[in-house]
């Protein structure tokens, strides 16, 4: 009821305080994922760059208009959320002056949020997009008032009549639906639920998800999640009925039982055994064998080491490699072994591809074609299955491997080699990569893929050779423990599940134990960066594996193989003392202490390698980097516009050439150890 006398402007404040807090916890979903919405959509820099590739695209493009469709949903669903949690059966909600106001205006003030949102994510003075979010910002509230006044089903009531008793489960439905409102917020967010799950649930090669865009798609998955969590504390009562408690009990006990990250696997008949992949030693004598021409040779053997980074990893790899492939003659011939972490890995799993896929002449032919592929927007499908069909997942007591969000990256990326090079290469098995009509290809670089597994912390490699454990030493071989190959998209796959986007892909096998009974031993691999996000440790590990053999060779035969390590690098190499961070510092702190430590855990094995290598004298072995200049706009997602791509690309133009003297060092020893272009 409306205060006797007029108030004191500090009584005033207080009293909306009060009543702020009263009407707001009830609704604290809608704030909540407000914020979290406010953080993903501004602060992480693969989100300024989805921006930045809208903007590109120009205020009349499909995009823009796709997150004008999306954001004008979300108001509606902010603003009908709100009024479904404040006006139909509050909680405890103790009547003034104040609180009547609040109930009033607060659905409409939190339906201009959404827009102001993107304004401020769009925000580039010199852009119409901002000003077109603004001013759709600014037309929410007198729509919201508009509704109100001439929409029945919209209109507030004269005076507001709130019960404090009790209600059952049932009493609380039964209340919402008869509601007119409460009624149509229900089967809206029925029907936009069905609408967004069975639409983006439609195969990856339909390409639904990547016309919407992940901007888009982000903004319906917040729409459609603020309207169920609005749901679940609609029902909830925090006295008698905990339902939030409840659900959150519910997902973590189904959790144990619908685990839907088992990896793919390659059983088909036309798959080799994974019994007869070479081991190192037999691989290294064939490698040379096809490269020797005469006794007394000299042979130049090349490691790749891929740093981690998501995208812009993938694009720095790819282009550095093709780069080198252009200016030195056989160079891709004399690399033995490609170790790639995260977007690094999948960088080399795209570049060996397609050195196997395309004749060494029609190469630069078709770089564009291969261009297409590494610049291909592959967060639509991964962010769609994250938001959509694995909501299912959550709730089902029992796994449905078909909606894990990484077997839809997967997917993608094998779809797009398909639409650009017309191959369907990376749905083979990983060994199947190396099979020809006259048997191995020995002229492929041999791929170790590395991840980490969560539940014991060690490095797995994924690879087309069998490693030997007396030099990978505590190091986990994927395809020794499935027993099978796996699709070459999971290969890649299981080198770059980064925190969030993508799950852990679980792989085990059953072991004898003392009862000569069975238990299924694994567990999860998630991004190989967690353990080194180098690539280069696996790089020595292998040099050091190879190590007897290059010497018998020299010894026994008179063949020379001369080692060189390179390292592509793509993080911030630029060390400087930073600013404090003070705010929430219990937790920023050791957050910012693990992610930044990681980021950096590159450079210092850099250098720390570099001055190894110089003391590796038998054989002498040569270690070169190739950095990227770093810039903090290039994102670590799945997804790059059309102008980070071109930096890049110019990048490896620019420095990816003989006027970088290690390269120029490179090239000169090909030179002087007669390697050629292949002819073929």
């Amino acid at each position: 009821m409306p205060s006797a006398g007029p108030h004191s402007f500090q009584q005033q404040v207080r009293n909306y305080i009060v009543a702020f807090y009263q009407t707001q916890r009830n609704a604290f979903v809608v704030i909540i994922t407000l914020l979290l919405s406010f953080y993903i959509l501004t602060v992480p820099d693969q989100a300024a760059d989805m921006i930045n590739a809208v903007i590109d695209d120009g205020v009349f493009s499909r995009l823009f208009q796709y997150i004008l469709l999306s954001t004008f949903v979300w108001s509606w669903i902010v603003y009908g959320s709100t009024r479904m949690i404040l006006h139909i059966s509050p909680v405890g909600l103790r009547l003034n002056e104040e609180s009547e106001v609040l109930l009033r205006w607060l659905p409409k003030l939190g339906g201009i949020i959404p827009a102001l949102i993107l304004a401020y994510a769009f925000w580039a003075s010199n852009r119409w997009q901002p000003y077109l979010l603004l001013l759709e910002s600014g037309l929410m509230p007198f729509l919201f008032l508009w509704v109100e006044r001439r929409v029945a089903v919209f209109r507030l009531p004269e005076h507001w009549r709130f019960s404090d008793r009790y209600t059952s489960f049932k009493q609380d439905v039964r209340e919402l639906w008869r509601h007119p409102l409460g009624r149509l917020v229900v089967s809206a967010g029925l029907l936009l639920t069905a609408f967004l799950i069975a639409l983006l649930s439609l195969p990856v090669e339909w390409e639904i998800a990547r016309r919407l865009r992940p901007t888009a798609i982000i903004i319906f998955g917040i729409s459609m999640y603020t309207f169920w969590g609005s749901l679940v504390v609609y029902f909830n009562d925090y006295r008698y009925r905990p339902l939030v408690l409840f659900v959150f009990v519910y997902l973590i006990v189904v959790s144990a039982f619908n685990d839907n990250t088992a990896v793919r696997r390659a059983t088909d008949l036309s798959v080799p055994p994974i019994t007869q992949r070479p081991t190192v030693e037999a691989h290294f004598t064939k490698w040379v064998a096809a490269r020797r021409r005469e006794e007394g040779d000299t042979i130049p053997l090349v490691l790749v080491a891929a740093e981690g980074g998501g995208i812009r990893a993938l694009n720095w790899t790819a282009e550095t490699l093709i780069r080198l492939d252009s200016i030195i003659p056989g160079f891709s011939r004399h690399v033995y072994a490609l170790s790639g972490v995260s977007g690094g890995g999948v960088g080399t799993v795209f570049y060996t591809a397609f050195l196997r896929d395309v004749a060494e002449r029609n190469r630069i032919r078709q770089f564009e074609q291969f261009r297409n592929v590494i610049r291909d927007d592959y967060l639509s499908a991964v962010s769609s299955a994250l938001l959509f069909p694995e909501s299912i997942q959550r709730f089902v007591p029992f796994p449905l491997p078909a909606l894990e969000r990484a077997k839809w990256l997967e997917d993608s990326w094998a779809g797009s080699y398909h639409d650009n090079l017309g191959l369907q290469t990376l749905d083979s098995s990983l060994t199947q990569l190396y099979q020809t009509r006259d048997g191995y290809n020995y002229n492929l670089p041999s791929l170790l893929l590395n991840g980490t597994l969560a539940e014991s912390g060690q490095k797995v490699i994924t690879s087309n050779l069998q490693l030997d454990a007396r030099y990978f030493k505590n190091v986990v071989s994927t395809l020794d423990v499935l027993g099978s190959d796996v699709p070459l998209k999971t290969a890649a796959s299981l080198c770059s599940r980064f925190p969030v986007v993508t799950n852990g892909g679980l792989i085990q096998k059953d072991t004898v134990v003392g009862n000569n009974s069975k238990q299924r031993y694994g567990g999860h691999v998630v991004d190989g960066g967690y353990f080194d996000n180098s690539g280069v440790e696996t790089c020595i590990q292998l040099l050091n594996n190879l190590v007897p053999f290059i010497r018998r060779l020299d010894t026994a035969d008179r063949v020379t193989v001369i080692p060189y390590i390179l390292f592509v690098q793509n993080s911030n190499t630029i060390g400087k003392l930073p600013q404090k961070r003070s705010v929430l510092q219990e937790v920023q702190i050791p957050l910012l202490a693990f992610f930044n430590a990681w980021d950096n855990g590159s450079s210092t094995r850099d250098n720390m390698f570099n001055s190894f290598m110089d003391r590796f004298a038998n054989p002498k072995t040569n270690y070169l980097t190739l950095r990227l200049a770093y810039n903090a706009k290039y994102p670590l997602g799945w997804f790059m516009s059309d102008s980070v791509a071109r930096s890049i690309s110019q990048q490896a133009k620019d420095s990816i050439s003989l006027k970088n003297r290690e390269l120029v060092r490179l090239k000169g020893a090909f030179s002087r150890l007669g390697v050629q272009r292949s002819v073929k």
